[in-house]
């Protein structure tokens, strides 16, 4: 059994974290499994929303077409770390939820980033560019985004309330 968990060890030390992750303000993400990542990104978002003055309800439910409502429209919230490209990968895009805008929060080594989009600017590419995650398969996407086509989160409250206004 010492054999395994040595092996093991050996394997582990052999993945790390992109240099520009340690010491980094926002290091601790990286710890966290995928399913973390994306609670911690939604739990932000309704934290950021009562600190913004946004009415926020949430959706823990798997089974519920979307994550939050903010401002009384539905959001689909996906949460990314910057990888060592230097892009957000956005998985599990769907089109077939019912929900009315898609937030993707991105998180790098020192900075929160965000974008949001009407479903309908998703679905037809105005948001970019999604590839299929699984080969043959129409059903879950990805959105990969450069931080410079994402938004400070200083942003947040005007630009939300303007997809709001829009889709209202």
């Amino acid at each position: 059994m010492d054999n395994a968990i040595e092996v093991m060890q050996s394997v582990i030390a052999s993945y790390h974290n992109h240099p520009k992750w340690i010491s980094a303000p926002l290091s601790g993400i990286k710890t966290l499994s995928n399913t973390h990542v994306g609670s911690a990104g939604q739990d932000f978002v309704r934290k950021w929303c009562e600190l913004n003055g946004l009415t926020w309800e949430g959706s823990y439910s798997v089974q519920s077409p979307w994550d939050a409502r903010i401002e009384g429209i539905t959001f689909e919230v996906k949460t990314a770390t910057e990888d060592k490209s230097g892009k957000f990968q956005f998985n599990h895009v769907r089109y077939h939820r019912s929900y009315q805008a898609l937030l993707c929060l991105g998180v790098g080594p020192d900075a929160v980033l965000f974008n949001a989009w009407r479903k309908g600017d998703v679905t037809e590419g105005v948001a970019g560019k999604l590839a299929s995650m699984d080969k043959g398969s129409s059903a879950t996407f990805k959105l990969t985004k450069k931080p410079s086509e994402l938004l400070p989160i200083s942003e947040f409250r005007d630009h939300v309330l303007e997809l709001v206004q829009a889709i209202g």
